[in-house]
Order: C-alpha cells, then sequence, then structure tokens
C-alpha cells in the first residue's frame, strides 16, 4: 500500500486482515480525508524483525503528524479477566523473552528494553472505550504457544498482554520523534488455545480496532498533534 502521497494520520498493522474496518471507510486505497484529516493505512509485516523496517519505510514516505498501530493481542492467563474484543491500549511496552526472564541470558546494558507510547495520544484514544484495558503489554519474538510459559511470562514480566510487533513498530517512530500509540483488541488467552481463538475473533477484534480510531477522529482527534 503506497503512502506516497503524506498523512496526517499514519495507521499500521501487521497484515491486511487487521485493515479490514479501516478499508470499510476508506476504500481499496485505505487512504481519505476524515474530518479534515489526511489518513493513510499500510501494513508493516508480521513480527518483530519486519515490524521497524516496515515502519521505517511507511515513516519516510508519509511524513505523519503521529502513528497508531492497530491490531490483536493475547492476555496471559491469570493476569486480567479473558474478555475477546476488549480494547487495550497500553501504556508502556517491554521486550520480553523467555530465556532473560528465566535467568539463561541477557539484554546488554545499552539496549532499550522499555517503550512508553505517547501518553496524550494513548489517553485520548483509551477514553474512547469504557472498560479499556491500559497497563504493560509484552512485545515477544514469537507467539507464545505453552500454557505454564505463558503464564511465567506473564507473572515475571509484570506485562497483561502478549504482541509481536508494537515494540519494533515503537522504536522506530521514537527514531523520528513522532507520537506514536498502539490500539489493540483481544483476541485470545496466550498459549496452546491461541491460534483457534484468534481465528474466532480476528475480524471482529480489527472491526474494533477500527471503530475506536474512527470514533476518535470524529470526536476530534484530540491529542493529535499540530504541525
Amino acid at each position: 500500500m503506497s503512502t506516497t502521497k503524506g498523512a496526517d494520520l499514519l495507521v499500521l498493522a501487521a497484515h491486511a486482515p487487521e485493515l479490514v474496518g479501516m478499508r470499510t471507510t476508506l476504500g481499496d486505497s485505505l487512504a481519505g480525508v476524515l474530518r479534515g484529516l489526511r489518513v493513510v493505512c499500510a501494513t508493516i509485516g508480521v513480527g518483530m524483525p519486519v515490524a521497524g523496517a516496515g515502519t521505517m519505510r511507511h515513516l519516510r514516505d508519509a511524513k505523519p503528524r503521529a502513528v497508531l498501530l492497530i491490531g490483536s493481542c493475547g492476555v496471559y492467563p491469570k493476569q486480567v479477566e479473558y474478555l475477546p474484543l476488549q480494547l487495550v491500549v497500553p501504556e508502556r511496552i517491554n521486550l520480553v523473552d523467555a530465556s532473560v526472564l528465566g535467568g539463561k541470558t541477557a539484554f546488554p546494558a545499552p539496549m532499550q528494553t522499555v517503550l512508553a507510547p505517547d501518553a496524550a495520544l494513548s489517553h485520548e484514544l483509551a477514553c474512547v472505550e469504557p472498560h479499556t484495558l491500559r497497563g504493560q503489554l509484552a512485545a515477544t519474538l514469537a507467539i507464545t504457544t505453552d500454557d505454564v510459559l505463558a503464564a511465567r511470562l506473564g507473572s515475571k514480566s509484570g506485562c497483561q498482554t502478549e504482541n509481536l510487533e508494537a515494540f519494533s513498530a515503537g522504536l522506530a517512530c521514537a527514531a523520528l520523534d513522532l507520537p506514536f500509540a498502539v490500539v489493540l483488541a483481544v483476541t485470545n488467552v496466550v498459549g496452546s488455545h491461541a491460534r483457534e481463538q484468534w481465528a474466532k475473533h480476528q475480524r471482529k477484534a480489527a472491526e474494533q480496532c477500527a471503530r475506536i480510531v474512527l470514533d476518535w477522529i470524529h470526536r476530534g482527534a484530540r491529542g493529535l498533534p499540530t504541525r
């Protein structure tokens, strides 16, 4: 998806199915003007290794005022109640690795492992929907599929939710001093049943995220910085 025409707001997602709700309003071009704002949507790729590069490519082309990442996430067992389609707007994104938490490997001291999305932008997006889950999002290299490990990751990291792309997308935005926020919808409990739960709820989750973003725009896009 081209972002060469520029944007006030760049809405990113890992892959096309997560933009289905935005396509309903913006059409197949996934770009248009809403309440005076030029909104452009684009995909960045699935997983941490490609998401940063994909984000930077679209930042270069679009030169946006702010960036939102939309998509889905899982909740860690016993950390929060599993409520499919619950909105998640994290206050912090933590780089999480099972072997690091187990004391078998270590992140080197200069390495950034914590990222804070833009506070004002995140707050205004979270206010659109009652009972939005805030807290901490775990950014992992791979989907956690083991129930015991999922419980351990949630407990030891202090995170409530898990997603693959948010950390690297956020780092790309931070490199250019661009406000960045994350809007996710819960599809599954992290663990052995995650894939089937994700398949059941993914489309509605994508529609939920789009609804929140569009409602926020139509309410005046509070928190969006001026040029």
